[in-house]
């Protein structure tokens, strides 16, 4: 039963959806005359970004690669969405400079920002649940569970000690006791 399988984007993508709620909920009651809380919102931004080009980077170099050996096909309808949201994340990342850079101008570009970061947070998770549904479907087909539980060993092993931080840092807040004690032990080792 597919229910019953391991889902390889659980975590990743909980993480994702906190990390980009926040940013939206940050930008939305920042005080862009307060060069403190844009320094802050610029921060968050950097990381939530960062953040989705590891996902991004490690779902290619990793389960997508792996998927492509069984399936040529297979990730393309996934890479061609990943260039059109890092184009995005690009664009959202100027405009984040700008608002930092030009303070006077600050106002008006945060709304530009504020704007495109909704409609952002609408494709991205439009792409998520679409991995979800369709992605994680092709990954179950070809591979066993303890076979991806190898793919996620491989990503987690690629990730440096500051990627690893990040996806702590969104990942902690939304998984039970448990497995959040688990990444707290491994945060250890990269302290």
């Amino acid at each position: 039963m597919q229910n019953s399988r391991k889902k390889v984007y659980d975590f990743p993508h909980k993480a994702i959806r906190y990390g980009i709620s926040k940013l939206v909920q940050e930008s939305s009651k920042t005080e862009y005359s307060d060069s403190k809380e844009v320094f802050q919102l610029f921060e968050l931004g950097k990381e939530v970004f960062q953040m989705l080009k590891i996902h991004a980077r490690d779902e290619e170099a990793v389960s997508l690669k792996h998927l492509e050996e069984k399936d040529p096909q297979a990730s393309l309808k996934d890479k061609e969405e990943h260039k059109y949201l890092e184009e995005k994340i690009e664009e959202l990342e100027s405009l984040l400079d700008r608002i930092k850079e030009e303070v006077e101008q600050a106002n008006i570009h945060s709304e530009e920002f504020y704007t495109k970061l909704i409609r952002f947070q609408t494709d991205y998770f439009s792409h998520m649940s679409r991995e979800e549904e369709e992605t994680q479907v092709r990954l179950h087909l070809y591979f066993s569970d303890q076979e991806l539980d190898d793919h996620q060993k491989e990503i987690m092993s690629s990730l440096g000690g500051d990627e690893f931080k990040i996806w702590a840092k969104y990942l902690i807040p939304n998984v039970p006791t448990p497995i959040k004690n688990r990444f707290e032990e491994m945060l250890k080792t990269y302290s």
